[in-house]
């Protein structure tokens, strides 16, 4: 009798983490996707950028890139775009 009481009391207590598991890991999924579309980058992405102080992506390794990077670098890639700079006189003669 005691026995059966006990797995009445214990089955529900067991069986509450199969359920906690899914809804958590759904509702961290979509964090991350709406995150994602806002910013480009996953909850992982950003937890990882934070702690190292870098610029972190994982979807770079599948591109066969550093997770990594410095923010620095990747600032100075994307603003040089191999082009030389107008001079102020170049502008104000094309604009007069």
């Amino acid at each position: 009798m005691q026995t059966t009481k006990l797995i009445f009391l214990a089955v529900p207590i067991l069986l509450s983490g199969c359920v906690a598991a899914p809804v958590l890991l759904t509702g961290l999924g979509v964090g991350s996707l709406a995150v994602h579309e806002t910013t480009g980058k996953t909850l992982t992405d950003h937890t990882v950028s934070s702690v190292n102080g870098q610029d972190c992506r994982v979807t770079r390794a599948f591109k066969d890139q550093s997770v990594c990077q410095d923010e620095n670098v990747v600032k100075l890639k994307i603003t040089t775009t191999g082009v030389t700079p107008s001079s102020v006189e170049e502008i104000q003669s094309r604009y007069r």
